[in-house]
């Protein structure tokens, strides 16, 4: 199976290449021009996030794409970055006729199938506050993917740790699901590749956490 991995040369994408090659898949990353970046066992294309030409590059023949992007700074843009560029994933994805995203996402892009949950609610006002550029681009992401036309799903996670995998998830819509405000990075990456086989969460978009000793 052929991947296309986005945001992969970050803390949680390291995991989803890890993951994918154990699993024997042939992965593409995309990554900037200037990122620093290499693997023996990866195709690499690098570009703008938003040049189509490169994207078509990194996504054509893929079976999949997954995507890891999101804010990483308290002085993000506030021209919403992360939406724009998946914006333009999606379109040459269909383009290129790849029909199925799984993207990672938080809490604080709130589904309409949610209810008040505190433990995700007073976290995403605190984003909100401290960084409101991102929280508005958290949003913008989720509400691309979501009125996009593609087969997606996005995984919402809380407090990424690096940790040893548990695979014992909570996954389910908040205040719905009793979840708890960590997961490991490898459990996030298992349950992402797990979804290619599988459409139980198709265009859905499930709160996934550790569960609690």
């Amino acid at each position: 199976m052929k991947i296309t991995l986005f945001g992969a040369t970050g803390k949680t994408g390291a995991y989803l290449i890890k993951e994918g090659l154990k699993r024997g898949f042939e992965l593409t990353v995309f990554c900037r021009s200037n990122t620093i970046f290499d693997h023996p066992n990866i195709k690499i294309i690098r570009g703008d996030i938003n040049d189509r030409i490169a994207l078509a590059k990194a996504i054509h023949g893929a079976d999949a794409v997954l995507s890891a992007l999101g804010p990483t700074k308290l002085n993000h843009s506030g021209n919403k970055p992360i939406g724009t560029a998946m914006h333009t994933i999606i379109s040459v994805m269909k383009q290129e006729s790849v029909h199925r995203l799984i993207a990672i996402s938080t809490g604080t892009a709130a589904d309409p199938n949610d209810t008040f949950d505190v433990k995700v609610w007073f976290p995403a006002k605190i984003i909100q506050f401290v960084m409101p550029n991102a929280y508005k681009d958290i949003i913008e992401l989720a509400k691309v993917i979501r009125h996009s036309d593609i087969q997606w799903t996005m995984a919402r996670v809380a407090i990424l740790k690096s940790t040893t995998p548990s695979q014992k998830l909570n996954i389910g819509y908040y205040g719905h699901t009793h979840h708890s405000m960590t997961i490991s990075r490898s459990d996030v990456a298992i349950f992402m590749y797990d979804q290619l086989l599988n459409d139980t969460y198709l265009k859905q978009a499930p709160g996934i956490s550790q569960q609690s000793l």
